[in-house]
């Protein structure tokens, strides 16, 4: 399974890279989408017993933000990120999705309040095939998840940042030209 998951990632990664990938993008609503994305996580039975909050802090939006994107690429993007949360940060680590618009641009964070990261790690989180340091003996994972998080985010236009510290948690921001 590990090396059907790597040789996966690996043909992704090279698809994104050499702009192969092909690219569904239709106009949605991303608070729904994220709202049902992490309802499907939470339904997970190793998830299923923790927390994620929800914000959408646009009420003029009434929590209806469309956007142009591939619905199975940015599954794949923060299904990655909140999961990473639950497994790197511990077994009382809760994750908050914000959704705020401002000035022509979608705002998503994916925060939490886990074990945080040093400036070292945060600096290669995108890295390919870099896994941190406090992964303990966590050996799944590929390496490539971030980076291919990063990819794809890139390909809808868009960027993503991270801030951490450790034992304070991290929050990526991730945004998107709005419509």
């Amino acid at each position: 399974a590990y090396m059907e998951n790597l040789i996966d990632d690996l043909k992704l990664t090279w698809q994104l890279e050499n702009n192969m990938l092909p690219v569904n993008r239709q106009e949605q609503n991303i608070v729904r989408f994220l709202r049902e994305l992490s309802i499907d996580i939470l339904n997970c039975p190793e998830y299923e017993k923790r927390t994620i909050y929800f914000q959408c802090s646009d009420p003029i939006a009434d929590e209806t933000v469309m956007l142009s994107f591939d619905k199975k690429l940015l599954t794949r993007t923060f299904q990655n990120l909140i999961i990473n949360a639950f497994v790197h940060g511990g077994k009382d680590t809760e994750v908050t999705v914000q959704i705020a618009v401002s000035e022509c641009l979608v705002n998503i964070t994916i925060s939490d309040n886990g074990k945080g990261m040093s400036v070292e790690e945060t600096d290669r989180l995108f890295d390919r095939y870099y896994r941190g340091t406090n992964t303990e003996s966590k050996t799944e994972g590929t390496g490539l998840g971030l980076a291919i998080a990063k990819s794809i985010i890139e390909l809808h236009g868009g960027t993503i940042s991270v801030t951490s510290s450790p034992g304070a948690g991290t929050a990526f921001l991730i945004r998107f030209p709005g419509i």
